[in-house]
């Protein structure tokens, strides 16, 4: 018996039917299909509205019923079918279409069971888009995304999916071909093998805005064919393409503001230059050799490269910058690094994580509001112009400040790595200190409390004090509770006689001591300003 176009929902879709309702020869008819007001057993349905009986849902127009449905998973979207004989089909109608294997096996399951789900998986995303073409095939497709552990033999499942997509001038397109077996993915990174090759037709779509594409090859794709011309956002994660195919990429989408190359393999030498790009990620590529940005109009550059692999990065190009997160990069000098502060002026956020090849840095920008220095192992010294800085982090070793100009507001963290505790440790300490004097909080993290106690037979020479700081927070990373919490104190306090809250913390408990004018303890050891920062840092890291 042939298949009824009727069906709407598929078996394994439903849960609470009698098992004879679940035969895909069945037609509708034999369905409890409920209406508008009335459910299956003859109740008020909760879609029908409140208890006046007016049907708010069904009240809404048809398009925008369908962005509605739009946002839910295609899972769900399919059962809204049930909701009354108006959304029959509606989800059908929706301009965008998200299929995710795991929302059919979630966690990794037995063999067969894997199997089983793979077919459904299958079959389900075959249904939904043949149902498209029966009842909506005018309509485009705003949105379509496949993400599914991939296979050889589902390979023409996929190429038959995008072209439904770009048939219908899709204009957001996501491939993400997973790789679960560990065998494959380590043939994936060495020697490089990727299992799923993106046909070309992706590369000749004019309609598509935004793409992303997650293990996907794209190194047999035709360089001179490229035809992106609307492309705005381009996500490449994991994919295997060659300096070539990504220049003609880059030469065929004139529009592009973001690009995003995370875990790339087989790029060595790029150089970009759009026009319009505003934001440009670089994580992890290998073998990548050489990076150089021309974009006039580019604003937030993010660049993480590996342990082992020096990197050269050329940003000098660059004058608009507001976002700059360097990390790994190894060809950065004190010299370049103060060029690029002077030559963007509208620098705001500034990371420099593990650069070695810092000695003395030299940093004069009237906009940064937030500059973090991290691990950078060769670095002896910082100088800071920046006098709108109001959150400032350094972790490594002790370093000296000459100067550091910065808002009355600035809040400051201090990541300090275990000393070998001298005279000299605690001259360096007090200098150190003595540039944090008129922050509004101070946070110093050490590893032992000894580390911060000044022996008194040093203070005279370590004279004068500072007077300025109000607020302290010292964190004590090793060593449990705090032993020696008395003589902690007084070494804290003989540095900063004007303190008027200071906090200990340490194994998970917090001890707070308050002067003369402080404040109660407030709601966690970190101000407003850091925990602005933090939200930002995790929020870009999530994104990345």
């Amino acid at each position: 018996m042939e298949k009824s176009i009727d069906f709407v929902v598929d078996a394994y879709l439903l849960e609470d039917l009698p098992n004879f309702y679940l035969n895909h020869t069945s037609p509708l008819g034999k369905l409890p299909y409920p209406d508008a007001e009335t459910s299956g057993d003859g109740t008020t349905n909760p879609a029908a509205g409140d208890g006046d009986g007016e049907d708010r849902l069904s009240a809404l127009p048809d398009i925008l019923c369908q962005h509605i449905v739009s946002f839910l998973p295609s899972t769900d979207a399919r059962r809204t079918a049930f909701l009354s004989r108006r959304w029959r089909f509606m989800w059908c109608a929706c301009p965008s279409f998200t299929f995710d294997e795991r929302d059919f096996h979630g966690r990794p399951p037995p063999l067969l069971q894997w199997y089983r789900s793979r077919q459904n998986f299958i079959r389900f995303v075959d249904e939904s888009l043949d149902f498209r073409r029966r009842f909506f095939n005018d309509l485009t497709v705003d949105k379509f995304k496949i993400s599914m552990r991939f296979v050889d033999e589902v390979a023409p499942r996929l190429h038959s999916w995008i072209a439904f997509a770009l048939e219908r001038n899709v204009k957001e397109l996501s491939i993400v071909a997973e790789m679960k077996d560990l065998i494959a993915i380590a043939e994936f990174f060495h020697p490089f093998r990727v299992p799923y090759t993106l046909p070309q037709s992706v590369f000749t779509a004019k309609s598509i805005q935004c793409l992303e594409l997650v293990f996907c090859d794209l190194a047999s794709a035709a360089a001179a064919a490229v035809q992106l011309p609307r492309l705005k956002n381009l996500d490449l994660i994991n994919v295997h393409v060659t300096d070539s195919i990504f220049a003609s990429i880059l030469s065929a989408s004139p529009l592009l503001e973001k690009i995003n190359l995370s875990l790339v393999c087989g790029l060595e030498r790029i150089q970009i230059s759009c026009h319009n790009l505003k934001m440009l990620v670089v994580f992890k590529c290998s073998p990548l050799e050489e990076i150089t940005v021309k974009s006039p109009n580019i604003e937030s550059f993010l660049f993480r490269g590996k342990r082992h692999n020096p990197d050269k990065i050329d940003i000098s190009s660059c004058r608009k910058l507001k976002f700059l997160w360097l990390q790994r990069a190894s060809n950065l000098t004190d010299y370049i690094l103060e060029k690029t502060t002077l030559h963007n002026p509208n620098l705001e956020i500034m990371i420099l994580s593990h650069c070695s090849g810092l000695r003395n840095a030299v940093v004069n920008s009237p906009n940064l509001w937030m500059f973090v220095l991290f691990k950078c192992k060769h670095l002896a010294s910082a100088k800071i112009e920046a006098p709108t800085l109001r959150a400032f982090e350094y972790s490594g070793h002790m370093i000296t400040f000459p100067s550091m100009v910065s808002s009355p507001q600035m809040d400051a963290i201090i990541h300090m790595d275990g000393p070998e505790i001298c005279s000299r440790w605690f001259h360096k300490l007090k200098q150190m200190c003595s540039r944090f004097d008129h922050c509004r909080t101070l946070w110093i993290r050490c590893e032992h409390e000894t580390d911060l106690i000044i022996p008194h037979e040093l203070r005279k020479r370590l004279l004068p004090q500072l007077k300025c700081l109000g607020e302290l927070k010292i964190h004590v990373r090793r060593g449990g509770a705090v032993k020696n919490l008395a003589q902690l104190e007084d070494g804290v306090r003989w540095i900063f006689p004007g303190l008027k809250n200071l906090y200990v913390e340490a194994d998970g408990s917090t001890h707070h001591f308050r002067y003369d004018g402080g404040e109660g303890p407030p709601g966690d050891l970190v101000g407003p300003t850091w925990r602005k920062c933090r939200d930002f840092i995790k929020q870009e890291r999530d994104r990345f």
